[in-house]
């Protein structure tokens, strides 16, 4: 049976190429909500947007793994923001770093659409996010860089560490821990203990 259209795009188009943009990742989201991201299909997207493949193409001439790109990104950039309101709670940098990872870690393994962007691997997505690493870099980049910066400058950071490869480094750990399980399970002490004495204590000055 086919799948029903929610609404015609027709009788109510986007007024601009980004509302068109961001309506189609919107259905590209319902799609993936009820169908999972790997089991969407491109025909999917265009049906609950009411639209024909012509049109997601118009758009998105990447097609189907360019929008599962939008999505994700779209998702990890609201997780950046719920992120900073954690960061906000803490009193120094070390505790910043490790709730940081922790947060992270617990986040994506929960998260489905993050999980594509974080770890594709895992998540069975590989194929699916061209140019996903480059875009992840660029949006914790630009997230981590101002916090580091500022640490930098106030004598927080080893000597000769910039902020950019602070940045990197914090999120090649956390991409290790989602991509790659351990010999050994943790408690949530001893975790946020080990992100605390390998990751925090290879970044900040003694």
């Amino acid at each position: 049976m086919a799948r029903m259209t929610r609404e015609s795009w027709r009788s109510d188009a986007p007024a601009s190429v980004d509302g068109a943009r961001d309506r189609l990742i919107d259905a590209a989201e319902r799609c993936f909500t009820r169908f999972g991201a790997a089991k969407t299909t491109l025909e999917d997207i265009a049906s609950e947007a009411g639209v024909s493949r012509a049109t997601v193409y118009r758009y998105f001439d990447g097609g189907r793994d360019e929008i599962v790109l939008g999505v994700v990104l779209r998702e990890a950039r609201l997780f950046l923001e719920s992120l900073q309101r954690r960061l906000q709670r803490e009193t120094d940098l070390s505790g910043s770093i490790v709730e940081g990872v922790v947060y992270t870690v617990a986040t994506v393994k929960k998260n489905d659409q993050l999980a594509i962007l974080f770890a594709p691997d895992v998540a069975g997505q590989t194929s699916a996010i061209a140019g996903a690493s480059t875009a992840l870099f660029e949006i914790t980049t630009d997230f981590l860089r101002p916090i580091f910066e500022t640490a930098r400058q106030e004598g927080q950071l080893r000597p000769g560490i910039e902020a950019e490869d602070a940045s990197e480094f914090v999120l090649r750990f956390i991409l290790s821990l989602l991509s790659v399980n351990g010999p050994r399970s943790r408690s949530a002490v001893k975790e946020r203990e080990f992100a605390r004495r390998f990751c925090a204590g290879a970044l900040i000055a003694d």
